[in-house]
């Protein structure tokens, strides 16, 4: 199991924060690289205006997590803003995400769809590298299982019904891997399809076919009776993407 900080002198890395650091990186110098074939000017990506999306990113993704876990932040508030240590809700960062660049688009005067198609394939690499942080801190996991791969929980880390099971599905590396070949999908179907919004309407029909198939799997997100928001969530997002689709192809024939 790997450490969660690293400790140097008086310096502490946090690892989950580390990795969260790295896919915004990753995800930004491969959007930087490709912008040109979007007509989007490289030299945007040097603007400190990219700092809105990202810090509605970070500020959607906290707000979901806080609100699903309401009951642990109510009785001590300052808690909520203690990020580097896990805590950001996926569905609320791609909302904030989407609205910071809808806010550049606009100052910008760039094409909303051009944006978004070319940030798809950026995203949905920082989302298959995010998840690895969910390992470090041992959340995000699974039931209990026998199978070979599964991992090792900490028993601090472990849900009270399951306190007594030691190893669970890594459910965030299932993430993970199917994220992982969406994002070569769309590297692919990027330099084949050109009607703009495409790209990110094939993002929004994978990523939440994805999450909805591995909230299977989870068993610590946000629950309402029975119904689990993420796969409400999920089907929304679906719905929406074959929405904008048949909008494109009716505009575009």
């Amino acid at each position: 199991m790997f450490p969660r900080n690293i400790n140097s002198g008086p310096l502490t890395i946090h690892l989950y924060g580390l990795i969260i650091a790295i896919a915004v990186y990753l995800g930004w110098y491969l959007a930087k690289k490709r912008a040109s074939a979007y007509k989007i000017p490289p030299k945007i990506f040097e603007d400190p205006i990219l700092l809105i999306p990202l810090f509605l990113a970070i500020l959607g993704a906290r707000f979901y997590h806080v609100i699903d876990y309401w009951s642990m932040y109510q009785t001590n508030l300052i808690s909520t803003l203690y990020i580097t240590n896990g805590g950001l809700g996926i569905w609320g960062g791609l909302l904030g995400l989407f609205a910071g660049l809808l806010v550049v688009s606009i100052i910008k005067k760039l094409s909303l769809l051009s944006i978004l198609d070319l940030c798809a394939p950026s995203v949905i690499l920082a989302q298959a590298i995010g998840r690895f942080g969910n390992y470090i801190n041992q959340e995000g996991f699974g039931p209990p299982t026998n199978l070979p791969w599964g991992i090792f929980i900490e028993k601090s880390n472990r849900p009270a019904q399951y306190i007594t099971s030691g190893y669970f599905h890594p459910t965030f590396f299932y993430e993970a891997i199917l994220n992982f070949i969406f994002f070569i999908i769309l590297l692919k179907l990027s330099v084949k399809l050109k009607i703009n919004g495409q790209i990110f309407v094939l993002y929004l029909i994978f990523y939440s076919t994805i999450r909805f198939i591995t909230e299977f799997w989870r068993i610590d997100t946000w629950v309402i009776g029975t119904v689990k928001i993420a796969q409400v969530m999920s089907i929304s997002v679906f719905i929406i993407g074959i929405s904008i689709s048949l909008i494109l192809k009716k505009r575009y024939l």
